[in-house]
């Protein structure tokens, strides 16, 4: 499975840096802000991520897949 990542607000790719109307701006603030469903942190910006949403878990931080085995 690969990771993601998500950009920051303000950067090249990333959000806009104040809050706006456009829906990918919303989709990826979003992700940023759901709770990894290992540690309960969020998932945040600049950290890789997986989904797992395909197993009803959600998403998750690469840095706790090792907790999964």
């Amino acid at each position: 499975m690969a990771y993601s990542i998500l950009p920051a607000p303000g950067t090249e790719l990333g959000p806009c840096e104040t809050n706006c109307q456009h829906r990918d701006c919303a989709e990826t603030r979003r992700m940023a802000e759901t709770r990894c469903f290992i540690c309960g942190e969020p998932i945040g910006y600049d950290q890789a991520f997986l989904n797992d949403s395909h197993k009803g878990r959600g998403l998750y931080h690469f840095r706790c897949e090792d907790e999964l085995n």
